[in-house]
């Protein structure tokens, strides 16, 4: 007992062992789909905005002052880095610096942070500015100590109504001096922005801005539509090769299985030719029907409905039923758990289907969510986080439709491979 019990052990152990393998590409996606910038090897929280150590002339493409050109690079007693200084000319007039962020998505930013020394009395604004040229400004508070001290500001995106957030290209931080500040000095230093970890804003922007919305959209109703039909039509078909006798049926039976052997490169030509006399290229016909009957939903289904005993259609013919009557009351309600893995599969079938959708497709808002998808990869391939988020909306769906019909797929799996 003692040997069986640590047999069952170890076997348990490497059944959790390849469990935990076989997640581990999923957890890898889905972790680095909630990363703010960065990849899964390299995480990102922190940027560093300006920190003021390169020459001007580098400083320049990264940043500029507000209120005056001249600012000067120096040190303090007190820090071993340089800071930026800019003396207060005029006091009705307002002076800062702008930051470079060429196009920066500030639903990432948690907080941010510098130092910065300031008369008294001075009123601090953050300011935004877009990619469109459209700036934004609101006040945070009045500076009342004197010195360089670390200033945190936390962001909250909702605080600003006209600039595109998802968007920007300048952060500014703006004073308005007291009167009484004439030639005092605007002392800042190491400005950083702190980002959200973990971060669903990725999800956000790929369903929005890039359209998966619309992907979604398309690739649920095609698939839908090819399920239904494929539950229909197979089951038609399949119904009479296993309930009908008629002279070639085997023979047509094995035409039908042959296309299977086919690669669908082989027929992409021809069909694309027929779809374009229909006038049906970049069209939702063009994506539906060459796939509403299919050789593998025809021979599953006339595999399982062979095995159903015939005593139930004699006994309807009997009672003065129609060979529709038998098919729609008795044949469709004792093949479920075959339909179930029909459905299923053709649903994976066409949700992944890239190759036939690229090809008769040629408009974005056509597009199925794994031609956005690739077409999103081939874009931004730099981008990990948004591209796993991509991913992890487009596989979505498949997990839900395999965790509500698990037991009907499971339960047709098992009666397909048990005869009488």
């Amino acid at each position: 007992m003692k040997k069986r019990t640590s047999g069952g052990r170890w076997l348990f152990t490497l059944l959790i062992l390849l469990l935990v393998i076989s997640l581990m590409p999923l957890f890898m996606m889905f972790f680095t789909s909630v990363i703010p910038q960065g990849d899964l090897f390299h995480l990102i929280t922190e940027r560093s905005l300006l920190d003021f150590e390169s020459s001007p002339i580098y400083l320049r493409t990264k940043m500029k002052t507000i209120g005056t050109r001249n600012f000067e690079l120096k040190e303090l007693q007190n820090r071993d880095n340089k800071v930026l200084s800019i003396t207060i000319e005029d006091p009705g007039k307002e002076y800062g610096v702008a930051a470079f962020t060429g196009d920066n998505d500030m639903n990432l930013v948690g907080h941010l942070s510098l130092y910065i020394s300031a008369p008294e009395n001075s009123q601090l604004y953050l300011g935004l500015k877009d990619i469109n040229d459209v700036e934004e400004r609101i006040p945070l508070q009045t500076i009342t100590h004197d010195g360089l001290k670390k200033l945190r500001v936390d962001f909250e995106p909702q605080q600003f109504e006209t600039v595109n957030i998802g968007h920007i290209s300048q952060i500014q931080f703006i004073i308005a001096p007291p009167e009484d500040a004439l030639g005092r000095e605007l002392i800042v230093d190491d400005i950083q922005s702190k980002l959200k970890f973990p971060t669903l804003s990725n999800f956000i922007t790929v369903w929005k801005e890039q359209d998966f919305a619309r992907y979604m959209f398309n690739s649920s109703l095609i698939s839908l539509v090819v399920v239904l039909g494929n539950l229909l039509f197979c089951s038609m078909v399949a119904y009479a090769f296993a309930r009908k006798q008629f002279r070639g049926r085997e023979i047509l039976f094995s035409l039908v299985l042959a296309t299977m052997m086919i690669p669908p490169q082989v027929t992409i030509i021809p069909v694309f030719i027929l779809m374009k006399n229909l006038g049906w290229i970049d069209t939702y016909m063009a994506l539906i029907f060459p796939f509403l009957v299919t050789p593998f939903g025809i021979f599953l289904m006339r595999q399982y409905i062979e095995q159903l005993p015939s005593e139930f259609d004699e006994a309807a013919y009997v009672d003065g039923a129609s060979d529709f009557q038998i098919f729609t009351r008795i044949i469709m309600p004792l093949s479920g758990p075959a339909m179930a893995v029909l459905g299923i599969n053709t649903f994976i079938t066409i949700w992944n289907d890239l190759f036939y959708p690229l090809v008769m497709t040629n408009s974005k808002s056509m597009r199925t969510v794994q031609v956005g998808l690739a077409m999103y990869q081939k874009l931004n391939q730099t981008d990990w986080p948004r591209m796993m988020s991509a991913s992890t909306i487009a596989g979505i769906p498949v997990i839900i439709i395999f965790l509500i019909f698990q037991k009907q797929i499971i339960s047709g799996l098992v009666e397909g491979g048990v005869k009488g």
